[in-house]
């Protein structure tokens, strides 16, 4: 847990190193200002302004791993901008990559940076609650945008332009990955009900998946939209090689109100199976709606176990996060959905 004493030594410490390297990259006059952590998953994001004579220069995002945690898979930062490029180059709206580099000489680990861009991410249960009458539409609009950005980023040419960046991953590796992580997991009543939804998932597997580059938290909270029209795609830590339609599948069950305790004010979202229509035409493929449908509880599985293992974190004191104990409710929920999903 990091305490406001330590957040504030560290800004501190980075406030130092950022001045530094501002005067090589740029020049002795630089400077940096409203230096402040970002939101993140993986490692450590922050904000700032490289400022020249009162001008401001670059308005950044660095991200770095965290010190104690060696770079590879989701914490290895360097591994973003070649994807970053790739998706740029394919129309995909996403920060544009600014520096990056290896040299530990600044901060004592690797770090990229990227353009910071103004907007605001989606919350549809504050839409809907704070906009009744044009809340459906505002809704509507915002998701039509989110599925064509998606289809850019499934029809990304990986093969071309992302050679020996990332092995594409299996179905059942990415059902049994969570396996460890359930069978620690706070809240006895839960394990079963997760071990039942895995093992129906494991029997039930798609098969001829269409691989390639996916988000891997493909949902609202990770889209910038600023007056309405989406302007970046955020957090490409999780992301990889793999069948796509689990992107599509993790944004209607983070939508879907029957995954949730809370899950009533979803219902201005618009119908999953226009959503479908829309990326199987941006995408030019045919996509099955009862394909869809075992993505869509595989996301509640993996949401399900992820939510089960930090509230454990939470509720040891290991890692504690408040925020857990409002999702804890929805478990039940999350692995209940999966098996109707799944005809269980």
């Amino acid at each position: 847990m990091t305490r406001v004493g330590q957040a504030t030594e560290e800004l501190d410490e980075l406030q130092g190193q950022l001045e530094r390297w501002a005067a090589a990259v740029y020049d002795g006059a630089a400077t940096i200002t409203g230096l402040r952590t970002m939101p993140g998953h993986v490692g450590r994001s922050f904000g700032f302004d490289v400022v020249h004579h009162g001008e401001v220069l670059d308005t950044l995002v660095l991200r770095m791993p965290a010190k104690d945690v060696r770079a590879t898979g989701n914490t290895d930062v360097l591994r973003q901008i070649p994807l970053l490029q790739a998706l740029r180059s394919s129309g995909v709206p996403v920060p544009e990559p600014r520096w990056w580099d290896e040299d530990e000489q600044w901060f004592g680990v690797p770090f990229t940076m990227v353009t910071r861009l103004a907007g605001d991410t989606l919350n549809v249960r504050a839409v809907a609650r704070s906009k009744p009458a044009s809340a459906r539409t505002e809704v509507a609009i915002a998701f039509g945008q989110a599925v064509d950005a998606l289809a850019k980023v499934h029809l990304v040419p990986w093969k071309q332009v992302l050679v020996g960046w990332e092995e594409p991953r299996q179905l059942d590796d990415e059902v049994r990955f969570w396996d460890h992580l359930l069978d620690t997991a706070a809240g006895a009543e839960w394990v079963p009900m997760g071990r039942a939804v895995r093992d129906r998932l494991l029997a039930t597997i798609p098969g001829r998946p269409e691989i390639g580059v996916f988000h891997g938290d493909y949902q609202t909270s990770n889209l910038l939209y600023d007056n309405g029209v989406l302007v970046a795609v955020l957090d490409w830590e999780i992301s990889g090689i793999g069948a796509q339609l689990l992107d599509l599948g993790w944004l209607l069950m983070m939508n879907d109100p029957a995954s949730w305790f809370d899950g009533e004010r979803l219902a201005i979202v618009p119908p999953f199976e226009s959503l479908v229509t829309r990326y199987a035409k941006a995408t030019g493929r045919e996509v099955d709606l009862a394909e869809v449908a075992w993505y869509r509880a595989l996301s509640g599985y993996r949401f399900g176990v992820i939510s089960c293992f930090n509230v454990m974190l939470h509720r040891t004191g290991q890692r504690p996060d408040p925020e857990w104990d409002r999702i804890a409710p929805s478990v039940p929920y999350l692995f209940g959905r999966a098996s109707e999903l799944l005809g269980g």
